[in-house]
């Protein structure tokens, strides 16, 4: 399973919201479903790629 990154707009109380989610997937990208699974009030989204695995990210370092 690989983890994919979606930039999405989703349905909220107060209106609606917009980001980035990290959406896990067997597929080549995520379904619809996926997102709405992963992201409460999912509405649409665009496919950004498929994230890099944790042990490649950054960390960052606290003061």
């Amino acid at each position: 399973m690989r983890t994919h990154l979606v930039a999405y707009l989703a349905r909220t109380r107060d209106g609606a919201e917009h980001g980035v989610a990290r959406v896990p997937s067997e597929q080549g990208r995520p379904s619809w479903h996926e997102c709405a699974a992963v992201v409460p009030g999912y509405l649409i989204g665009q496919y950004l790629g498929a994230a890099e695995p944790e042990e490649n990210r950054p960390r960052h370092r606290s003061a």
